[in-house]
């Protein structure tokens, strides 16, 4: 106590009933070190620092989808369903009316929380998350997390704190790749938060957002975000959040609206967040046709891929790059190897650039479809071909 040392040893939180493993958190030891002045007056109380060693928190998700984490928050209060109001006798006394000028009682304010500054945090943990209703989906994530002049102050002029939070999936430094950077301005209240948070998470296991894809109709490759998190009084300002796809495979409906085409090599996205902190809103389906818009060129290329494959070319034989695409697809079909006007139109449409063609400058997708038709027989002769080729075009070119 004269040094204001604290220690404490194997800290437990028990799993609320219904979830599997004992604990929703461990702490090996915790460290933390008290100016004793500050102690005794507690205006603030100045934590020197706080040493967290070997954390384990095990987010868990059941098949009845509850989350162990919310019962932190408490119970939910069920709202009583709503009840006829009794209709008074006829000889019952009239209600108490208020005395004139009378003013009801006003509601408790909350109580502040205490005046504390951290001058400084370590910490290391490992965050496991396992969830039921995906396969069992099980991973653990490696963090270590570092701040400085985190704080509770009231004072209008305490400067805002900062923390940095590095890691990884296990040993592999690749997957769920963390470096997060939060500046926070001292915590006055729970609910009125303002911070910014940034940085990114990469290669991250698709399964944790299966809903979302089903939603969206894709199924991507691991992936990555970069947040860029703005919070003023629990709202959120010039916000948002960037997601890199790799390898996205397209569900038939989707897949459908777009030509036929099955899967796009790589695909970025920016999904502007607003709202508030408890009730976020971003829309995901949005972002997602505004970004196949402005990815027309890999677009383009994955669907002459999926055209070479109908025609016996093997896709993984198919280059990348659109021109090398495009002569492929010609060899495999004659119409297109023999006419440099087809092949203009389908590079200069990958390239998001007018054809150098007799159209009137600049081409449109139905035109170009028109000219694709005129030199090859199985588009030309296809109405529903010609059609979903258009509507491609539209998907691609906004048109």
């Amino acid at each position: 106590v004269p040094k204001g040392m604290l220690y404490l040893d194997d800290v437990q939180l028990r799993n609320p009933e219904g979830f599997l493993l004992e604990n929703m958190a461990s702490v090996e030891r915790i460290n933390v070190k008290v100016n004793v002045k500050s102690m005794l007056l507690q205006q603030p109380l100045i934590v020197h620092h706080v040493e967290v060693e070997n954390a384990l928190v095990n987010v868990i998700r059941n098949e009845a989808g509850e989350i162990n984490v919310n019962s932190l928050k408490g119970p939910r209060a069920e709202e009583a369903p709503e009840q006829p109001e009794p209709v008074p006798p006829p000889d019952a006394p009239p209600e108490k009316v208020p005395e004139p000028g009378k003013i009801p009682p006003k509601p408790k304010p909350e109580k502040p929380l205490p005046e504390l500054l951290f001058e400084r945090i370590l910490c290391n943990a490992t965050v496991r998350y396992i969830d039921f209703k995906l396969d069992q989906l099980d991973i653990a994530l490696q963090l270590q997390a570092k701040a400085v002049n985190l704080s509770t102050l009231s004072d209008p002029e305490a400067g805002w704190g900062a923390a940095q939070i590095t890691g990884s999936l296990g040993n592999d430094h690749n997957s769920y790749k963390t470096e997060l950077n939060l500046r926070l301005a001292p915590v006055r209240s729970v609910d009125q938060l303002s911070f910014d948070l940034t940085g990114r998470i990469m290669e991250i296991d698709p399964r944790s957002l299966e809903s979302l894809w089903k939603r969206a109709g894709i199924r991507p490759a691991p992936f990555g975000i970069e947040p860029e998190f703005h919070s003023r009084n629990h709202a959120f300002v010039n916000s948002q959040v960037s997601v890199s796809m790799k390898e996205v495979a397209l569900e038939d409906k989707l897949s459908r609206k777009l030509g036929g085409m099955g899967t796009v090599e790589t695909l970025s996205l920016t999904v502007p967040i607003t709202g508030t902190l408890d009730r976020p809103r971003g829309d995901f389906q949005s972002a997602l046709m505004s970004a196949i818009g402005k990815n027309a060129g890999s677009l383009l290329n994955a669907w002459i891929k999926g055209q070479a494959g109908k025609y016996g070319v093997e896709t993984a034989e198919v280059p990348t790059t659109v021109d090398a695409a495009v002569d492929v697809l010609g060899e495999a079909v004659k119409e297109i190897g023999e006419s440099e006007t087809v092949k203009k139109v389908l590079k200069d449409l990958a390239d998001g650039e007018p054809s150098a063609t007799n159209a009137p400058p600049p081409i449109s997708s139905d035109t170009a479809v028109e000219i694709l038709g005129e030199h090859i027989e199985e588009i030309g002769e296809n109405e529903e071909l010609k059609k979903e080729l258009k509507n491609l075009g539209k998907w691609l070119f906004g048109e």
